[in-house]
């Protein structure tokens, strides 16, 4: 079994789509009007997409979706004063750089680099 697509809800399509297209560089794949869902590009099989929910009222919570980068503290300086930080960049027992971030409804978004030994 292997994901296909993660999709999550956002309360504003043109308010998410600046988040994750010029500010974290994702990006834009195949946009379905009828349902105001938006997908982007990414490595290997799965994918990702955001998908316009009117009234959207997210609790916090510790829902999280962790991205595979090359880069990830390249990344991290070019963000880290422009978002929301729920977890710096570290280096966690597991062997890999990572930080987590909250987009503009306040879903948790993780990146992820392993460490080369």
């Amino acid at each position: 079994m292997e994901i296909q697509v993660a999709t999550i809800s956002v309360s504003s399509l043109e308010r998410a789509r600046v988040f994750y297209e010029e500010i974290l560089g994702f990006e834009p794949d195949i946009f379905y009007e009828q349902t105001n869902w938006q997908s982007y590009k990414l490595d290997g099989t799965a994918g990702f997409g955001i998908i316009e929910t009117p009234g959207l009222k997210r609790n916090r919570n510790s829902d999280i979706l962790n991205f595979r980068i090359t880069g990830v503290e390249e990344l991290w300086n070019r963000i880290k004063d422009t978002v929301e930080i729920d977890t710096p960049l570290e280096t966690t027992p597991y062997g890999i750089l990572k930080f987590v971030i909250r987009d503009p409804d306040g879903f948790r978004i993780g990146f992820v680099e392993k460490i080369e030994a």
